[in-house]
């Protein structure tokens, strides 16, 4: 049986994909203790199953099934890994482990990365631009992303931390805050609380995409919208035209002086006001910090600096003439015609190949010979990490100083 468990909770944009990709990649190792990541890319069905409605029915058979891997490995941790789970209720997550994995409690681990509010910001309007979700400009999506209160990071964070105490842990997406720089290396010194490890570095993976970019795919998906029927399974596809479209944009060479996405000088301004409060109470609560050395507080007050004067066009006329925008019409409405035929097949089709058999149409898996394929990574672990794996958390983290200076 495993000795413990560390989720990964996101949040998006945070390197979850860097992340997820060197897990799955089984070049992840350690002389001190063997690591567990039974996915092929991440646990988002897991994870969604707590907070999308037509998921939910797949709950216990996920995490029975996860539970099963956990039992039949013999790995010293196991990560857990999805940035959906910024969107579940952790006391949802709780009544899982409660029915499913009691035998871990207290021997489990959280950690979630947050990304500053404005950076955020930019990154999930590129983020739904790319799916097609938000048509709008950056403006609009302050005014719905405030509606919703998507970026008002202190409260949610602190549930987790009501929920799980002292095992969970938040560390900001700042890249001076991290260790090397890196967040892969930051969360594996964290998996393994300090100690040796190694890993093969993989490309960037999910890189931001350019304006011209998003101006492109804003025409296709408009197109998509319109060409294609209002169901579940055509709205899925789109989704996943949106995603891998990108992931192959983004592996490309960008042309010289390609604009990102930014932030105008009145929009920071409103960024700023709304969202100051809320940053210096993440730095306090979470980091130890008062506004003026926060990450997040500080990260804020730099928005007003990188922030443009006017906004930047996102309409694919600024970008394309009239015969690129003729190709991109026609691209899209094939595309539409392929989707509406066969959105299932379409979904399957524009993932990676080596994902090209993965998350068909049959849903969770738990038991067995039908859960996701599981690798445990490492040498085996010392006689003195096998038993820590085994104390409360409470007692390991006192415990960790001496711990590091043996090994």
């Amino acid at each position: 049986m495993v000795g413990e468990i560390v989720f990964h909770l996101g949040d998006c944009k945070t390197g979850t994909t860097s992340i997820q990709k060197t897990l799955a990649s089984g070049t992840v190792a350690s002389p001190h203790r063997t690591l567990l990541y039974s996915s092929q890319t991440n646990h988002i069905p897991l994870a969604s199953s707590l907070h999308v409605n037509r998921e939910a029915k797949y709950a216990d058979e996920r995490f029975s099934g996860l539970a099963y891997n956990l039992k039949k490995s013999r790995a010293d941790t196991a990560v857990i890994s999805a940035e959906a789970f910024e969107f579940v209720d952790p006391r949802a997550l709780e009544k899982m482990i409660d029915r499913h994995l009691s035998p871990w409690k207290g021997r489990m681990r959280f950690i979630s990365y947050v990304r500053p509010h404005a950076d955020r910001m930019v990154s999930a309007f590129a983020e739904r631009t790319k799916q097609g979700a938000h048509i709008g400009d950056m403006d609009t999506l302050f005014d719905r992303l405030l509606e919703k209160r998507l970026l008002y990071f202190a409260p949610r964070f602190q549930s987790w931390r009501d929920t799980f105490g002292e095992a969970y842990t938040l560390r900001p997406m700042v890249r001076s805050t991290l260790r090397e720089g890196d967040v892969v290396t930051d969360f594996l010194d964290f998996v393994f609380e300090g100690q040796d490890f190694s890993f093969e570095p993989l490309p960037l993976a999910n890189e931001a995409l350019t304006l011209s970019d998003l101006a492109a795919l804003r025409k296709i998906h408009a197109v998509l919208r319109d060409e294609t029927k209002s169901n579940p399974s055509v709205r899925q596809a789109r989704n996943a035209f949106g995603w891998n479209m990108a992931f192959l944009l983004s592996a490309l060479p960008r042309p010289e002086n390609a604009d990102k996405p930014k932030l105008h000088a009145d929009l920071a301004r409103r960024v700023v006001d709304t969202y100051c409060e809320d940053a210096a109470t993440v730095d306090r609560d979470f980091f130890g910090c008062d506004p003026d050395t926060g990450p997040l507080s500080q990260a804020l007050a730099a928005a007003l600096t990188r922030a443009t004067d006017i906004p930047q066009p996102i309409v694919p006329e600024a970008y394309f003439d009239a015969a690129s925008l003729r190709m991109l019409q026609s691209t899209a409405e094939m595309f539409a015609r392929m989707i509406q035929h066969d959105p299932e097949t379409m979904i399957k089709g524009m993932r990676p190949q080596e994902l090209q058999g993965a998350g068909g149409k049959k849903r969770g898996g738990g038991k067995k010979g039908k859960g996701p394929r599981s690798k445990a990574i490492g040498k085996p672990a010392s006689p003195m990490s096998q038993l820590a794996r085994r104390l409360p958390e409470g007692v390991r983290r006192k415990l960790r100083p001496l711990r590091r200076r043996l090994s």
